[in-house]
């Protein structure tokens, strides 16, 4: 085997192994795109399912509110029916004890 012989098969070889690191490195960047890509998927997957349960326990918290806020404000109103009822009642008693009052006032 001469020295030109010796040379060949080095740069061959030297080739070779550029053509397979360049092929590595192409694998890896493809490698690496593809982990990115599958890691944002999940992100945005895990994001969507955050988003739904986070609405749906804000429209239940809301739903329990307006409930809440019904139930006080029809409370309210039975009170201030059972108020002006009682005023009525009351009224007649008010307006009989100011006549007798006055007219106490007036004979004396």
């Amino acid at each position: 085997m001469g020295k030109a012989e010796i040379l060949q098969q080095i740069k061959d070889a030297e080739e070779k192994v550029r053509a397979t690191t360049k092929e590595a490195e192409e694998r890896r960047k493809q490698l690496q795109a593809e982990g990115k890509k599958k890691a944002l998927e999940r992100i945005e997957t895990a994001e969507a399912a955050l988003r739904k349960d986070s609405d749906s326990r804000l429209a239940e918290a809301i739903s329990r509110i307006e409930r809440q806020k019904k139930a006080l404000l029809d409370e309210g109103v039975r009170k201030a029916d059972a108020l002006a009822s009682n005023a009525r009642q009351r009224m007649g008693k008010a307006k009989e004890f100011v006549l007798t009052e006055f007219e106490r006032a007036a004979d004396a």
